[in-house]
């Protein structure tokens, strides 16, 4: 009798384990989404990835994040994008200045000088590596928008948070996701509601 309870002792102990393991491991996501209802995006080829806001302490996020989301764009073959430098030289002939506002107008010109159907532009929100007492993790907040080309409307946004806290690694030492694999997830993850 006394093994058996030992046993069962164990197996509820191991139980509980298994699930604080599960429940501790990875980053963390947060994220929200906005298809325009009756949309179809699949009229959307090809797309410039305009520069992004960055609303962080770090001077260049926003162009690192604007690097990740158009290699995710490529790499899933979602839309085929226009060269960086080009979408930059036209930014600048529209005075577009470094912090990424546009107005419809001005949407629209960018997407008929670049022969664009669609837009993407990005505000970067978190983008830091959170200090807590001798554990570090990687934060990083970022909105997406995918706008028509030919209105200037918005066709879907999706806004996100990831962090690379981990209790087991909090507990155990164990070193968190980078900056970049992290951006890279989260960026994954926002495109994910688009299809």
């Amino acid at each position: 009798m006394n093994n058996i309870l030992k046993s069962n002792i164990f197996k509820v102990f191991f139980g509980l384990l298994v699930m604080f393991v599960l429940s501790s491991c990875g980053a963390s996501y947060v994220q929200k989404s906005f298809l325009r209802p009756g949309v179809d995006t699949t009229y959307i080829k090809r797309v410039a990835v305009l520069k992004f806001q960055n609303n962080t302490q770090q001077k260049f996020a926003a162009e690192r994040l604007r690097n990740i989301v158009m290699t995710e764009l490529l790499t899933e073959g979602i839309f085929d994008v226009v060269d960086r430098s080009l979408v930059d030289m036209v930014l600048l002939e529209e005075v577009v200045g470094e912090q990424g506002v546009y107005n419809k107008a001005t949407l629209r010109r960018i997407a008929k000088k670049l022969g664009v159907q669609g837009l993407i532009t990005g505000s970067v929100d978190a983008y830091e590596i959170v200090r807590d007492g001798s554990y570090s993790y990687p934060v990083v907040a970022l909105t997406l928008t995918l706008i028509d080309g030919s209105t200037g409307e918005i066709v879907w946004q999706a806004s996100g948070t990831a962090s690379g806290y981990s209790t087991l690694g909090r507990v155990f030492g164990l070193r968190s996701k980078d900056l970049t694999q992290l951006s890279f997830d989260l960026v994954q993850d926002l495109l994910r509601t688009l299809r």
